[in-house]
């Protein structure tokens, strides 16, 4: 069964249950919100370093090394926007911040992995984030936020960011700059399904 996707909408509503100021608050915002702007597989999002990020004026340049897709082992480099309303870049600053702060004794290492385990008591670990992590902290805001959480998993944020792009027009192509689909038939999809209602043909008399 297709799993449900954290459009918008949804994610807006999941990142207002992630209440606080701590350090696993500002990561998992974090976590939510760019795993849904870049369109990332859960592995992909696990897998980031701090030197995969790069600031820019008009928000990040996220770049993945290596993906399911990439056999070539050629890299990625995705695009998201600053943004207004989710504000990806914003609350990636966040928690990078909050990482700082607790590695304030020791020299960065861009190698390092920027969603990190953190303990139950909140202590910051050298592990990354596993994909379980982040499919648990999914369902975990979606339930909180009022949804079924067995509908949803963590592909759900990538199926998010083309649910929503597809339903604000975006052309198959620039979805495809994001997602990086080899082909664009699963694109279509998100498509259709946004085109479903679209200058319906019984909008005149129904």
């Amino acid at each position: 069964m297709r799993k449900a996707a954290v459009d918008a909408s949804v994610l807006r509503h999941m990142l207002a249950e992630v209440t606080g100021d701590t350090p696993r608050a500002r990561r998992d915002r974090a976590v939510l919100a760019i795993g849904m702007a870049a369109a990332l597989r859960r592995s992909e999002l696990v897998a980031l370093t701090l030197s995969d990020v790069t600031l820019v004026d008009a928000g990040l340049e996220i770049r993945i090394t290596s993906s399911k897709t990439d056999r070539a082992g050629e890299g990625a480099v995705i695009a998201v926007p600053e943004g207004s309303r989710i504000r990806p870049k914003a609350l990636l600053l966040a928690w990078m911040a909050a990482l700082a702060s607790m590695e304030a004794d020791s020299p960065p290492d861009p190698t390092a992995p920027l969603f990190r385990r953190l303990t139950r008591g909140d202590a910051l670990t050298a592990a990354p984030m596993s994909d379980r992590a982040v499919a648990r902290l999914v369902k975990r805001t979606a339930a909180a936020a009022g949804y079924d959480p067995t509908t949803f998993s963590a592909h759900s944020l990538r199926a998010g960011f083309l649910t929503e792009a597809a339903s604000q027009g975006a052309t198959i192509f620039k979805m495809q700059e994001v997602s990086r689909h080899r082909t664009v038939q699963i694109l279509s999809y998100y498509v259709r399904a946004a085109d479903r209602f679209r200058d319906h043909a019984g909008d005149r008399f129904l």
